[in-house]
């Protein structure tokens, strides 16, 4: 994934001068240290450290030190560019709600092969074992797995199990709030797709802008450096399909 921006946005500058952006609430406090603990994980495992890191995407080693530590809530153009970096899917970063723990895959795959063997065998469909199958493809709305971001965005996942090579989410814009700060954009490889569930989303792709209103829809090579942001006073809400964004081993 090639991804251009490494702006540091207001709420990063407060951090790096030593003022620290509280999170709302124990839980989305600690959901933060998860994630910068997952980043930090992925940057330690390629042997940077926070300085070398910190001088390759162009922020400050402050800024790196504070997102690890779930002290602040980076942008999406700031997460973008440390995912890019560290080589890691956006995926692994999405946070289980209340730390539900995730269905062994290993586990689903033996099932599903036995059961398969067992129709083979005898042509009738055993009844399904309870909750095994439904969670390796059935997302309930209240078990999404979720990133908050600055500006209040955020991201949920809607797939149960991860997907190689795309992410299929909804995302949330309160009023006020972006993917990245005025005249900055985003970009990465891929394309990007989306639905507008609620609301009013203001969007730019390259040069030009565009007002997508409930029940407009969107699909755009994500190499072309792009923003949204909400101009509204109420929530916008929107399905987002990424291919292809950061794919394993990139």
């Amino acid at each position: 994934m090639t991804q251009q921006s490494s702006t540091t946005t207001a709420s990063e500058v407060r951090v790096a001068a030593g003022h620290p952006v509280s999170t709302s609430g124990g839980e989305r406090g600690q959901s933060q240290e998860l994630m910068g603990g997952r980043l930090r994980e992925a940057r330690l495992r390629l042997g940077f450290g926070v300085r070398e890191l910190a001088r390759q995407l162009d922020v400050s080693a402050s800024l790196i030190s504070q997102i690890e530590l779930g002290r602040v809530v980076p942008s999406v153009s700031t997460l973008y560019t440390l995912t890019n970096a560290l080589g890691v899917s956006m995926d692994s970063l999405f946070l289980e709600p209340h730390l539900r723990p995730r269905p062994d895959l290993g586990n689903l795959v033996e099932l599903t092969r036995t059961r398969d063997a067992r129709v083979d065998a005898d042509g009738v469909e055993p009844p399904a074992e309870p909750d095994a199958r439904e969670h390796s493809i059935i997302q309930r709305h209240g078990g999404r797995r979720t990133i908050e971001l600055e500006q209040g965005v955020r991201w949920e996942l809607l797939t149960p199990v991860p997907e190689s090579g795309a992410e299929f989410l909804e995302v949330h814009y309160p009023a006020g709030g972006g993917s990245s700060p005025t005249g900055h954009a985003v970009r990465h490889n891929g394309r990007d797709y989306c639905l507008i569930l609620e609301g009013t989303l203001t969007v730019q792709i390259g040069f030009e802008q565009y007002v997508l209103d409930e029940g407009d829809s969107l699909a755009f090579d994500a190499t072309t450096p792009h923003r949204f942001w909400n101009a509204g006073t109420t929530l916008v809400r929107a399905v987002w399909f990424v291919l292809d964004r950061c794919p394993p081993g990139s």
